[in-house]
């Protein structure tokens, strides 16, 4: 078996203690660095594969590349794949399994962070802080911004309510909002704690001026906004997404927000990633980020190194608990 670990992730790149983690195991981190592979496809990923002199046992990675059949079919040696991040909906998991590869991920590590960065979204849109930010550095001081909207004491609607959702419920708590939840699982306990009330997700389409979707991508929360919902929507309400890019039909988002029948919507994460060009960005209407919401130095850091030790202990024949 190979004694080199491929390295394709931004933000593991960043942390020279994760990569001493996977020499310290016996393996030697090749570095596949962001800046050498931007725009990068699957397709990009096998050539690189197949001209490589060795064939890397285990790949460290994120989220910006999605993998499939295609390359499962074409990486020969590979042994195992150690996530940088919780999701994996970026990965054709049944090929991965099919072909004996193992795959595991580092969940429940950076929720605050989400968190934190979902209520950054939600003032930076409602009270309009990046329009004023531009404004003022073009000499205009409020030209334009004059006019934001509230966040205290309106309708907060969460779609899933796991660890990130919960965490987001708690920040509401102090801006004396009413909370409502959708979810699946529905848990009194976690109702009365945060004072929520759980709805049928029409309902919660229909009563919040803030939409934020805090469930993982599934085929059963694929599109879950979409033309029908947001014409649920009023025209007041804003969308918050700090999840997964899937769960918005984007053509039905741009044409809501080109339309102005929602007031806006701030998004994280997009159907297609890395994001180089959009119609989004010709709106005023939208805060755009490039999926940093998990991103904050001390969330980063754990991650890497928890990522590290799974890669080392999968190729050691070793159990994470984290295997998906």
């Amino acid at each position: 078996m190979g004694k080199e670990v491929l390295i394709l992730s931004f933000s593991f790149e960043q942390e020279a203690e994760a990569f001493e983690a996977v020499k310290q195991g016996g393996y030697t981190p090749l570095l596949l660095a962001e800046k050498d592979r931007k725009g990068w496809t699957e397709e990009d990923l096998i050539a690189y594969w197949k001209e490589l002199p060795v064939k890397p046992a285990g790949i460290i990675m994120g989220a910006d590349i999605p993998l499939g059949r295609a390359f499962v079919q074409a990486a020969e040696g590979l042994k195992a794949v150690s996530l940088n991040c919780a999701g994996s909906d970026h990965l054709d998991l049944g090929a991965f399994h099919e072909a004996g590869i193992t795959v595991c991920n580092v969940p429940r590590q950076n929720f605050d962070a989400v968190a934190d960065f979902a209520w950054g979204q939600i003032l930076s849109l409602m009270r309009r802080i990046p329009a004023g930010d531009r404004v003022i550095r073009q000499g205009r001081w409020c030209d334009g911004v004059e006019r934001g909207l509230a966040v205290s004491k309106k309708t907060l609607g969460i779609i899933g309510f796991g660890a990130i959702g919960q965490a987001v419920a708690r920040r509401a708590m102090g801006f004396d909002m009413k909370l409502i939840v959708s979810s699946t699982s529905q848990k009194p306990e976690l109702a009365e704690k945060f004072g929520a009330v759980y709805v049928e997700r029409e309902e919660l389409f229909r009563e919040a001026d803030i939409v934020i979707p805090t469930c993982p991508l599934a085929p059963e929360t694929w599109h879950i906004i979409n033309e029908e919902s947001l014409g649920m929507m009023k025209k007041s309400a804003v969308i918050i997404n700090p999840s997964r890019g899937g769960i918005i039909d984007t053509k039905a988002l741009i044409a809501a927000l080109k339309e102005q029948r929602i007031a806006g919507a701030a998004l994280d994460v997009y159907e297609e990633e890395p994001l180089y060009e959009s119609e989004l960005f010709e709106l005023e209407n939208v805060v755009l980020t490039p999926h940093m919401a998990g991103l904050a130095d001390r969330e980063i850091h754990n991650v890497a190194m928890q990522s590290a030790y799974h890669m080392v202990d999968l190729l050691e024949g070793k159990t994470t608990n984290t295997e998906i």
